[in-house]
């Protein structure tokens, strides 16, 4: 009640315009304590009692007091109307309350102290920063319909200011909550409804100076708020749209797949196309969105089209963008679980036809080998192991190895437990994983196999 109490430190107790505002007071002070709907009949009163008193007026110093009185008093049944959900009273006394006060200040520029304008504007600074409280402790959905009626009502840049970037901020909270739950459409709408009140923001910057924003502490850089917000909504935009191409994808590959009676190839290259409009949608926005595309366009081309090279080459981009998504856990995603056992699929068959072919290709080798394979087998099974590694280094040394390097004499009078080591080393040498085909030629590999094979089942033998 400091607006009303001030009043009396106003030496115009002999005026008509005194006397009404202190009926007013009398009005006003009996609201406290009261029930809303009492309350709101009190301040009534009182308004009609202020606005005699400003009717009555002789001096600026009268003006001022009234505007002031008929300022706050509107600011009270602004916050019982907001209360009571009833908008448009709510509006009506806001813009009231803000006409009444900015009155109060022009007028009392000129005729009042410094101290006594510099305390209204802090007031009113309070008394919007409450309406604005207030609005924010309601629902989202009655909260951005006030907020655009408030922004739009208010007289001051400043509270536009921030109605305005509390709306865009709302709508664009909307959008992500949306797109989180895969709702492309409300995250559409709600960027679209995000466009309004972000050009507002943009057209204040045009007609105001920014100097003066900031002197006037504006919270944020205004300026860097519009350009963030704007990049983030197209941001948003591209992968609500990707989203949306995605749906359409699934939807007509759904129908191809199981309603149509013949497939249509037509339709399945259309799916794709959808696909692929959703991934140069998303592409460097959402790297995720873009992995998922990418596995539905590889699964086509694994199952329906059967292009296998087609497929692999596109899921192996899928596991590559997966790699970028380190150190998220991806193992429960369904796309990647898609894309990782199609690639695996790919690789077992690829390990089974290289293995088919080298064994095909071992059987003509073994044939050759025939007569060299005989003496191998005979010696491991009749000498000792002393005896028949003496004889491979002397009569086959491994020629693959580099470092291959053996002191014969000392390998056949080697003691009984040194044997286990010599056969282990024997089976480095000799080993098919390190010789070059290219170099060396199949049949020479085939042979170190079968080597590598007698001494394994020798070294077997001795645990």
């Amino acid at each position: 009640h400091y607006f009303i109490q001030s009043n009396l430190r106003l030496d115009m107790s002999c005026s008509a315009s005194s006397a009404a505002r202190q009926e007013g007071n009398e009005w006003f002070r009996g609201a406290v304590g009261l029930a809303p709907v009492l309350r709101i009949d009190r301040y009534q009163k009182a308004l009609t009692s202020y606005h005699k008193a400003l009717n009555r007026a002789v001096s600026d110093a009268e003006r001022c007091a009234a505007y002031k009185n008929l300022s706050v008093t509107c600011f009270y049944l602004t916050t019982l109307y907001l209360e009571k959900d009833d908008t448009d009273k709510c509006l009506f006394y806001f813009k009231e309350c803000m006409s009444f006060g900015d009155s109060a200040v022009s007028i009392g520029r000129n005729t009042m102290s410094t101290e006594w304008v510099e305390g209204i504007l802090e007031k009113m600074e309070g008394l919007n920063t409450s309406i604005f409280e207030h609005i924010m402790s309601l629902s989202q959905a009655r909260r951005v319909i006030l907020l655009h009626r408030f922004a739009a009502a208010s007289p001051s840049v400043f509270q536009q200011v921030e109605m305005l970037k509390q709306l865009v901020s709302e709508y664009f909270h909307m959008s992500v909550i949306a797109l989180e739950s895969e709702d492309h459409r409300e995250s559409i709408r709600a960027l679209t409804e995000m466009y309004t009140p972000l050009t507002k923001l943009e057209d204040i910057l045009r007609n105001h100076k920014f100097e003066d924003l900031l002197s006037n502490s504006c919270v944020f850089d205004l300026e860097e708020f519009v350009q963030g917000m704007k990049e983030d909504s197209c941001k948003n935009r591209c992968i609500s749209e990707s989203l949306q191409k995605r749906m359409q994808g699934d939807q007509l590959f759904e129908f191809s797949i199981k309603e149509a009676e013949d497939l249509d190839i037509n339709a399945i290259w259309q799916v794709i196309d959808f696909y692929s409009e959703s991934i140069v949608l998303t592409r460097e926005n959402d790297v995720e969105q873009e992995a998922i595309s990418l596995t539905r366009i590889g699964v086509i081309y694994h199952k329906v089209l059967l292009q296998k090279t087609k497929a692999k080459d596109v899921l192996m981009r899928v596991l590559q963008l997966a790699q970028t998504l380190q150190p998220r856990n991806l193992s429960e995603e369904k796309w990647f679980k898609e894309a990782s056992s199609i690639i695996e699929e790919y690789q077992k068959q690829a390990q089974w036809k290289e293995e088919k072919e080298w064994q095909e290709n071992r059987k003509k080798f073994l044939i050759e080998l025939a007569s060299e394979l005989e003496v191998l087998n005979k010696n491991f099974d009749n000498l000792s192991i002393q005896k028949v590694l003496a004889w491979l280094y002397t009569s086959h040394p491994p020629k693959h190895c580099t470092s291959f390097k053996v002191d014969i004499a000392s390998i056949r009078s080697a003691p009984g437990d040194s044997l286990k080591k010599l056969l282990a080393k024997a089976i480095v040498f000799y080993h098919p994983d390190k010789i070059d085909v290219e170099e060396h030629g199949m049949k020479y590999k085939v042979w170190s196999e079968e080597i590598v094979k007698n001494l394994t089942r020798k070294y077997e033998a001795m645990k």
